[in-house]
Formats: C-alpha cells, structure tokens, sequence
C-alpha cells in the first residue's frame, strides 16, 4: 500500500492529531515549526567536530572547483534527444512545484486514511524543501556566483546582484531534487525503489549541467545542503513525533478527624 502512495498527487494540508494506547501525537504543526527553528538553528549546537566537518565540505568544493571547467567542456559538447528529454525531466524534478506537490500529496493521503507513515513522510518532505530552500536562496543571492553559460568561467563572482545570472551557486534544483531523493529512499526497504529515487537526483544533476546552468561544484554544494536538511528533518521529526501522557500523580488530603486529623492519599 505505502509504495502506491508515491505515485498520489494532492494539496498539502497541517493540522491533524492521533494517539495510540500509550503515546499521544504531537500537533503537526507545532512539529513542523520545531523542526524548522531547530533546523536554522543548528550551527549554535555545533560541537568541534562538526565544525570541523563543516570546514572539510568548504574546503572540499573548493578543491572540487578545480574540475569544473573540465567538467563543463565534456557537457557542452554533448547533444542527443535522450538527453534533451533528461534535462526536461530534470528540470520538472528539481521545481519547488514538485517539492510542494510531493510534501503536499503524501501528508493529505496519510490525513485521509490516517495512516502516520504517509504524514510523516510529508512532513519530513516538506520541512527539507523548506529548510534548505531558504539557505540556498539567500547563499545564491550572497555568493553572487556566474553561471556558466555567462562565459566568464567558475570564479567570476558579484554578490547580492539582482541578476539570475550571478545565482548559480548552490544549485536549487539539486537541493530539491536531492531532498526528494533522500527523504524518500530512506522511508522505503525496497532496494530498487531506492535506486529509482536516487536515479531521479541524478537525472536532475545531468540535466543541469548539461544545460550549462550549473558548474559542477553547485551541485555538489546542492547535495550536501539538501543531505544536512533532509537528515535533521527526519531526525528531529521522529524525536518531537510524540508527548508523554500526563503521569498519573498522588495527591494529599487533610481531613479532620474526632480526636486529630486524618492524612489520605489518592493516586
């Protein structure tokens, strides 16, 4: 059952509650918004080693940048249908209208059949298309990178231009296509089904390349942005999943009593 949900379209919704026999649900939308601010937040809890893991991802794709022009004179010179049909693919993959459509259409069929696994699996969509979509956002506008087809090659950059073409880094389509991809591989048993999800950020990847939009370093930069969101989004959703019930407490009660008083407990 749960596979053919991957296939449901619908229109988000955040506002449903269930308990079990022994745990309550937590609001949804109090859930979402935790997962947001603590997803933001997350660089105040940083200890030694993940700014150390930080710090090997920058100097990483610093290193990778070395490849980016090669990279790009192997896909420019590339051009056959299949891979024109790739690219439009691609391109549809990595739109915030899938983002939205996929979030959206997994959270309302887990609220119609009231099945957890289907609003979670919307959730945790949603929360990384979000998160990672406002980091990209304001690092493309900040970092002011040149796409490539700009011709002024991987290291031309102009910070906070209006202009789309100082936008390229890092790629928003991979951070959405990515998210997609991890989030719903990691919710499936299934290998083949897994393979099937990865295949589509690849083919987002390719597409952009081969459209000369994107160096190869913004996809990288992408996949590790869309990674960190998506896995803090599913991390913090299954911890804030559930409250406690109320313990049951005992409480004291004075009475008075021919000759004294009288203490009683009642649980």
């Amino acid at each position: 059952m749960r596979n053919f949900l991957f296939l449901i379209v619908c229109v988000p919704a955040f506002c449903y509650a269930q308990s079990d026999s022994s745990l309550v649900r937590r609001n949804d939308v109090v859930r979402f918004a935790d997962g947001l601010l603590y997803t933001f937040s997350s660089p105040v809890r940083w200890d030694g080693k993940d700014w150390l893991t930080f710090g090997g991802v920058v100097a990483g794709t610093a290193l990778l940048s070395l490849a980016d022009e090669p990279i790009r004179d192997f896909w420019v010179k590339q051009d056959s249908k299949f891979l024109d049909e790739m690219e439009r693919v691609g391109y549809h993959l990595g739109k915030p209208y899938s983002a939205f459509i996929a979030a959206g259409g997994f959270y309302l069929v887990g609220f119609v059949i009231k099945d957890e696994w289907a609003k979670d699996t919307g959730l945790m969509l949603g929360l990384s298309f979000l998160s990672s979509a406002a980091i990209q956002t304001f690092m493309k506008t900040a970092v002011g990178r040149a796409r490539p087809d700009t011709e002024e090659g991987p290291f031309s950059f102009e910070p906070f231009s209006n202009e789309g073409a100082y936008h390229s880094f890092p790629s928003g389509h991979m951070t959405v296509a990515f998210s997609t991809s991890m989030v719903l591989a990691s919710r499936v048993k299934s290998p083949v089904l897994k393979v099937i999800f990865y295949s589509g950020a690849a083919i987002t990847a390719i597409s952009r390349m081969y459209k000369d939009k994107h160096w190869f370093t913004d996809i990288a930069f992408g996949s590790g942005l869309a990674y960190f969101c998506a896995n803090t989004a599913m991390e913090r959703l299954e911890s804030n999943k559930y409250r406690k019930p109320k313990d049951k407490s005992m409480s004291w009660q004075v009475s008075p009593f021919p000759g004294g008083l009288t203490l009683t407990a009642r649980f």
